[in-house]
């Protein structure tokens, strides 16, 4: 730090200290746009950075120090380095993101203040829908956070931002990496990246990547059988043309673990601490799911001239999932021993899903104007069925501290299963100018109509259909400082259909609303050396559903959620060898309008400070050379486990404990082999992300990884 103190003020160093990701590690491996995200380059060659070609997710090419949205991307160095095999794990690196209640085993995430696990990842992007499983981070070149509402480029979704993952294109090298990897509770895994031109003149290559996974996870009598495989086709006749197909299948074999009670892990029990690895679900008769899905679609880029442009992305997705056996804790004894228990299944859904988007660009002049002009139409459809069955009839008691297993196979006979069925349609259209004042100021403004249809029915019985209009506008401006800083503030809105909830009177709900403000310092030195922002937003979310105080199942928009915070982050390399990525978090979330829920209370699950550092240094020359090291550590202040409720006699919310995790790495390089071994909580920190007084999540205890790996 102290040689970069000597160049800048302390206010912009105390910035720079938490700079973007989006600039780390991005080597100059090539001239053509976006190799230098996607090529893994030879760690004995220092080499000058370059900034990464535009995010997929601005839908546009516009710079990150001209772009009015603060868009954080983690290119595929940083994952590998930090030995990520999971989104959260992924995250952790971007600021404003913190866990969800995901019971800790679907993906799951909070994004400035806000659940954003469902709707909101995108994979290439379009919408993505995994069918309740996990995104495979193997095949991905870089991953892309979209932090306030996207909306206005997106359409319907969570308010607070969206994550964008990125899939391996083929490149114009030959090559074939195979790599091996084993660790903590059992865990093994085979993978492949094997690229190669088709035809002499590179006009024709293709990718393929692959993953075979078999994992214990660390609660007994729970694992994953993972196979992945994701094939990708480029042919670019021309320099202006390129059509890049993608497909992916994956196949997974569960034995999924569930949630504890809070009583003798994030709270006190009388009896003494339980174990995170006791096994909610009957070891004997252990939960089992099945999910299985696969996609197919292409991306296409024509250029007319150096004005004018199209994009294409278009994916079918079909998906099925299946359960059984799966046991939730509902309750637990008055001597605090024994928890009741729900079964959950047999499950099973099917369905598929269809999304394109088509855009055009155009650049012209208007006088000393610069306009960049983006137009593009998108939609979507899904359709998806399940029979379903959720039995709460019997206690399906556990002793806590002398469990007894093999009792448990199958549910109460007398509990009926329900059926489901929906199928939604949302189509929309966008319109985005970008407008250049010379080289000091930028202006955009844009917006998205939108018309989003759903219809669904319960045991055979339809539902009234749904439609939900929208407008969703997006403004905002930059100011250049020097050529490698700038300020910017943005005003962006969102919706999210609640087609579902109905009011006293029979009608459908209104779209949930959100509005965003927010303005800050953006970082981004050509070399790349040096990216970064700080952020200070507000986040209101309107027209929020909350159950009627007198009515049974019955809804009114009496809710208003608002989140304000300070979000720093970024990546640094101050010498050759070194890397540095940090980012800060403070988030001030609470209810501020509502007729069920304490007004003024903090919204349950999210931490008000958060604070990630990743430092890697790989030495340069000599007999160690190639020889490297990485340290991680990540600090999550206490949260509430949930939102206080103004019911009377309701219980009041208890607190998760602030927690601080320790991660390492080594790293060594020696000709075309790899070797590489990542250590995670390193201290084996006790600690619950979220929780409630059923359904506390336990994190995950030490673990470690090692890898070997070789090019051919």
């Amino acid at each position: 730090m102290k040689p970069f103190r000597h160049r800048l003020t302390v206010t912009v160093a105390s910035i720079a200290i938490t700079c973007t990701m989006s600039g780390l590690a991005h080597a100059a491996g090539s001239d053509e746009p976006g190799a230098d995200d996607e090529t893994r380059d030879d760690r004995t060659i220092v080499v000058t950075g370059q900034l990464a070609a535009a995010p997929v997710a601005a839908k546009a090419d516009i710079p990150m120090l001209e772009n009015i949205q603060p868009i954080s991307v983690l290119p595929e160095e940083l994952l590998r380095d930090q030995g990520v095999r999971r989104i959260s794990e992924a995250l952790y690196n971007v600021a404003g993101v913190s866990r969800s209640n995901n019971y800790g085993f679907f993906d799951g995430f909070n994004i400035r203040g806000f659940n954003a696990s469902s709707g909101a990842t995108y994979l290439d992007g379009l919408l993505d829908d995994t069918g309740y499983g996990t995104s495979e981070m193997t095949a991905l070149g870089r991953v892309e956070v979209v932090k306030g509402p996207a909306s206005g480029l997106f359409g319907q979704g969570p308010i607070s931002g969206i994550v964008n993952l990125v899939s391996k294109r083929p490149e114009k090298e030959t090559f074939r990496d195979m790599g091996i990897a084993g660790g903590s509770y059992n865990s093994k895994e085979l993978t492949v990246d094997a690229n190669l031109p088709l035809n002499a003149s590179g006009t024709l290559l293709a990718r393929l990547t692959g993953v075979i996974r078999d994992q214990d996870f660390f609660v007994h009598a729970s694992g994953q059988k993972r196979f992945f495989v994701a094939p990708a086709l480029t042919w670019a006749p021309d320099a202006d043309t390129t059509l890049t197909v993608l497909g992916r299948y994956v196949d997974d074999h569960i034995n999924p673990w569930s949630p504890t009670t809070a009583y003798g892990t994030a709270l006190p029990n009388p009896n003494g601490p339980v174990d995170i690895k006791l096994s909610i679900n009957d070891v004997e008769y252990p939960a089992v799911q099945d999910n299985d899905y696969w996609n197919l679609g292409y991306v296409f880029d024509h250029k007319f001239s150096d004005a004018i442009a199209i994009h294409q992305s278009l994916r079918y997705q079909d998906f099925r999932n299946t359960w059984d056996n799966w046991l939730f804790v509902t309750g637990i004894s008055s001597d605090y021993r024994r928890v009741r228990r729900a079964f959950y299944g047999p499950y099973a859904e099917n369905g598929h899903y269809f999304r394109v988007d088509t855009n055009a660009s155009a650049r012209f002049d208007t006088g000393p104007l610069n306009h960049y002009v983006l137009a593009g139409l998108d939609y979507g459809r899904r359709a998806a069925s399940n029979v379903n069955l959720y039995d709460s009839s019997m206690p399906y008691e556990l002793d806590l501290y002398d469990p007894v297993y093999g009792t448990l196979s199958t549910h109460n006979p007398a509990v009926p299963a329900t059926t489901y069925a929906s199928r939604t349609r949302q189509r929309g259209f966008y319109l985005q100018d970008h407008i250049k004042l010379g080289d000091l100021l930028t202006v955009t403004l844009g917006g998205r109509w939108d018309k989003a249809t759903s219809t669904v029915t319960n045991n055979g019985i339809a539902n009234p259909k749904v439609s939900d209009n929208a407008f969703s506008p997006r403004a905002g401006a930059t100011v250049a400082l020097t050529d490698w800083i700038s300020l910017y503030a943005n005003y962006a809105k969102s919706f999210n259909p609640q087609g579902t909830y109905r009011a006293a009177d029979g009608s459908n709900l209104p779209p949930e609303r959100g509005v965003n403000y927010e303005g800050g310092v953006k970082l981004a030195r050509k070399d790349g050396s040096l990216t970064g922002m700080f952020t200070v937003f507000q986040l209101t979310r309107t027209n929020v559903a909350t159950a009627d105080a007198v009515i049974p199942n019955v809804y009114v928009l009496t809710g208003e959620q608002r989140t304000r915070g300070v979000e720093a982050e970024g990546g640094w390399r101050p010498l050759p060898g070194v890397e540095l990525t940090a980012a800060f978090t403070y988030l001030d979330a609470k209810v501020t309008a509502d007729n069920r829920l304490q007004v003024g209370s903090r919204l349950g699950s999210i931490p008000r400070y958060i604070a990630n550092l990743w430092a890697r240094y790989t030495i340069q020359d000599g007999a160690l050379a190639n020889l490297g090291a990485g340290f991680g550590v990540h600090h999550e202040g206490d949260r509430m486990a949930s939102t206080a409720s103004a019911v009377p006699g309701a219980t009041a919310p208890f607190r998760l404990k602030a927690y601080t995790l320790v991660d390492g790495a080594l790293f060594y390089d020696f000709g075309e082999w790899s070797v590489q071994a990542n250590m995670r909580n390193i201290l084996n920190k006790r600690y619950f992300p979220t929780g409630s007084l059923t359904r506390t999540t336990p994190g995950e205890p030490r673990t470690f990884l090692v890898s070997l790996s070789r090019r051919f």
